[in-house]
């Protein structure tokens, strides 16, 4: 049997220039898509730490009125700390700062140490902690007579 191969016209395959082009674009996504996220993980750190902070002083108040005695929690920022009493204390990232605003409109602008109360009625000292990095800004208000604490995000 005399068979004949018939012509084959097209291979499969990629040519070199299509696997070149390919590379270039792999290579401007790698470089550019990276500094997209950075901004969105330093503004989640700005936001996470706004709501550790709260969560601390929430239990802070649930302490003083379950315990009924008054509750402290200590602002360390020379050091970029925080804890309720005697507790083990809790890290803030370097990044970011910390403003404080009293209940009378005086900011503590650049203090190292700050106590915030919680009473056994629930009540607080009541202030605004404003919590800022990388364009990131959160607002925590404690309320001076339930002591309630709410969360709102800012403009920097």
């Amino acid at each position: 049997m005399n068979t004949t191969r018939s012509n084959v016209c097209c291979t499969s395959g990629f040519t070199l220039l299509e696997i070149l082009v390919v590379m270039v674009i792999a290579g401007l996504m790698i470089s550019l898509v990276p500094p997209l996220f950075s901004g969105a993980v330093s503004g989640a750190r700005v936001k996470t730490s706004a709501r550790d902070l709260a969560i601390v002083l929430r239990e802070a108040r649930s302490k003083a009125i379950i315990y009924n005695s008054e509750q402290r929690v200590q602002l360390d920022l020379e050091k970029f700390q925080y804890r309720v009493g005697k507790d083990k204390p809790l890290a803030l990232p370097d990044d970011i700062s910390v403003d404080i605003q009293l209940i009378s409109g005086e900011k503590l602008n650049n203090i190292e140490k700050h106590v915030i109360h919680f009473f056994p009625d629930g009540s607080s000292s009541g202030e605004m902690i404003t919590i800022s990095g990388n364009n990131h800004v959160y607002h925590l208000q404690l309320n001076w007579l339930t002591g309630a604490i709410s969360i709102s995000s800012g403009l920097d």
